[in-house]
């Protein structure tokens, strides 16, 4: 039931990392407004709207940089009744590792229920998360974006 997505990025560890754990280079690809706190415990709230920043309650489960990432994760709205409350939070892991000139980078979106929601939610998911990583890889591969400056 996990959810298993691996891409390829030509760029350094360095950056591909800062896309992930940096609020203003989260907010160009990942949510439109993010809270951020870079430590085993902190925050990892991403918001749909910039305008309402309720508080979501995510945090960082693991940070081991530039390794390892990993946070409680809460879907959009339409899901909010099959993934949101606290006891039924999924989890995603964030992998990181330099080959050479390449940095390769493993998503792993786990804890869905198996239920008809719970697949519905998982299968938007699945959906979403290659679009957003292939979104990712184009910015940061790009030549003008701030993902691909240091």
């Amino acid at each position: 039931m996990t959810i298993k997505h691996e891409i390829f990025i030509e760029k350094e560890l360095d950056l591909v990392w800062r896309a992930w754990t940096e609020e203003d280079r989260v907010k160009a690809w990942l949510a439109p407004a993010a809270r951020i706190e870079p430590w085993e415990g902190g925050r990892y709230e991403l918001y749909p709207d910039p305008n309402d920043q309720t508080p979501t309650g995510c945090k960082l489960l693991k940070y081991e940089k530039p390794r390892v990432l990993q946070f409680e994760w809460k879907g959009p709205e339409i899901f909010a009744e099959t993934m949101n409350l606290d006891e039924d939070l999924t989890m995603v892991q964030v992998n990181f590792k330099q080959l050479e000139d390449l940095t390769r980078l493993s998503v792993m979106h786990i804890g869905w229920k198996n239920t008809p929601q719970g697949m519905a939610a998982r299968q938007w998911h699945v959906r979403t998360w290659l679009q957003l990583l292939d979104e990712l890889k184009a910015a940061i591969e790009s030549e003008d974006h701030i993902l691909s400056r240091p």
